[in-house]
């Protein structure tokens, strides 16, 4: 491992030489060292995918640092923060929308006016007069048109708040690093190419062997071990995954106070099973964990019906709604995908998904139901549908959902009893398979990071093939 870090440091390779220049012996030396040091960057997996990034214009690193051409992004231009200033007669310092008129690429934005003398010179005049052929009044209206739908969205209201960069590509690495770290954790980072001498990683790391357990005492008073709630938490998971093992990049989650909504509860250390991290360019990201309400960033203290709860009195729960709240809050947030619209209710042989408008009578049948039906867009159909999240036609990202409902519910409302939780970031790995030092080791991948610092968001998905995994030999055994 530390040869590896000597030999194979993450140098990006050199771009191609763009314009001449006179080169010196230490400018050639220095080109042959780094050609041979790039030229043994360790493949450890086989990664395969899509990637799918949106750079706030005035909160990201990137962007801040220009060190990429966004000439072939689309620039969502929606927040209405930024726009045309007639006093300096020019668009304002972070506007991204198209400088004059309807474009390509472009959604949203603003149009640019003359002044009384019909110029763009602040001297003679604010340009707040009059508008030009190419961009006016019905300009305006066109790119109001176009924010409309981004506008109504209810979670991914971010894009909105700023303008945004929207770029996509392969998942093609130039480098990728998998091993067993000191805490027996998997952990894969993977490197790509983003040009201009810029690099795109990702990475995960997940407990292979994650199984929170409590130390409990039977009526004798003889301690013994159990798995917290009644059951191993992955098998739980990847009941319905086909025959994978889900781990979820939980690492951050919370929950709001149903009672007192300012007061949050983070999940403990125990009960974490993955983390993802990413740099995008010059921008740091995070995994997004899961959520247990719909807690917008601007709502500090949300009341109790936000918070996702499947039951509504943990001293006496009523479990009758359980079921229902499930279907409601997959609808919400998974969309078409969610098992029970596919499921026919009243036996007619046609389910929701069918075009059975009421399910639930055997009566009704599709030809009885309207040609099109009003189903409210879903959170996972935002990020499809309105933000892009799509390749040749195939969505690339979805939500999951966990009932909790194996859970025993007790008689507090903290805890993930009677929760239910809605996940964007995940790794899946193949059931069977041994992970150990050695090992052959195969999976798939969803992870939606966050910026740490800005509004930016990215999205993998994909797929790896480990040939054989190392165990990292120059860790710390305990790291507390």
């Amino acid at each position: 491992m530390i040869l590896d870090r000597i030999l194979c440091p993450t140098y990006r390779p050199m771009l191609p030489i763009e314009h001449a220049r006179v080169r010196y012996f230490g400018d050639v030396m220095n080109l042959l060292l780094l050609t041979a040091l790039t030229g043994c960057a360790p493949q450890d997996a086989t990664v395969s995918g899509d990637w799918f990034a949106w750079l706030a214009a005035n909160s990201s690193a990137t962007v801040e640092n220009n060190t990429l051409d966004f000439d072939g992004a689309t620039a969502f231009e929606c927040s209405g923060k930024k726009g045309w200033d007639p006093e300096v007669c020019d668009f304002e310092p972070g506007y991204i929308g198209p400088p004059n008129g309807i474009k390509d690429n472009y959604i949203g934005g603003d149009c640019p006016m003359y002044n009384a003398e019909e110029n763009f010179n602040p001297d003679d005049g604010p340009c707040n007069v009059s508008y030009g052929s190419q961009c006016n009044e019905k300009t305006l209206e066109d790119f109001a048109e176009q924010c409309a739908e981004l506008q109504t969205l209810e979670n991914n209201t971010w894009i909105v708040d700023d303008g945004y960069y929207g770029l996509t590509g392969d998942i093609e690495p130039w480098r990728t690093e998998a091993l067993l770290n000191s805490e027996g954790d998997l952990q894969l980072t993977v490197h790509i190419d983003l040009g201009e001498g810029e690099d795109f990683r990702f990475g995960f790391a997940v407990d292979p062997d994650f199984a929170p357990i409590d130390c409990l005492e039977d009526e004798n008073g003889d301690a013994y071990v159990a798995h917290r709630d009644g059951s191993n938490w992955i098998d739980e998971w990847s009941e319905d995954e086909d025959g994978n093992r889900i781990y979820y990049l939980n690492t951050g989650a919370y929950q709001h106070n149903p009672f007192k909504g300012a007061d949050t509860w983070y999940l403990s250390d125990d009960m974490l099973s993955g983390y993802g991290f990413s740099k995008f360019s010059s921008e740091e990201l995070s995994s997004v964990p899961a959520n247990y309400g719909f807690y917008p960033d601007d709502i500090e203290e949300p009341e109790m019906s936000a918070s996702f709860l499947a039951v509504d009195d943990h001293e006496m729960p009523n479990l009758s709604d359980y079921d229902a709240r499930v279907e409601e809050l997959c609808e919400r947030t998974v969309g078409a995908a969610c098992t029970h619209l596919s499921v026919d209710n009243d036996g007619d042989g046609a389910s929701e998904n069918d075009g059975d408008c009421d399910d639930a009578d055997a009566e009704v049948l599709p030809a009885d139901c309207p040609d099109t039906v009003d189903i409210p867009m879903s959170w996972a159909d935002e990020f499809v549908t309105v933000l892009g999240a799509a390749k040749n036609g195939e969505a690339r990202f979805e939500h999951k959902i966990e009932s909790n409902k194996w859970r025993p519910i007790d008689s507090t409302i903290s805890g993930l009893d009677g929760w239910m939780e809605v996940h964007s970031s995940w790794v899946r790995l193949e059931g069977g398979q041994t992970i150990a030092d050695g090992e052959n080791v195969k999976g798939d991948f969803q992870v939606l990071f966050k910026g740490e610092e800005g509004g930016s968001r990215v999205l993998v998905r994909g797929e790896f093939d480990i040939e054989a995994l190392r165990e990292d030999r120059w860790g710390y055994e305990i790291l507390e």
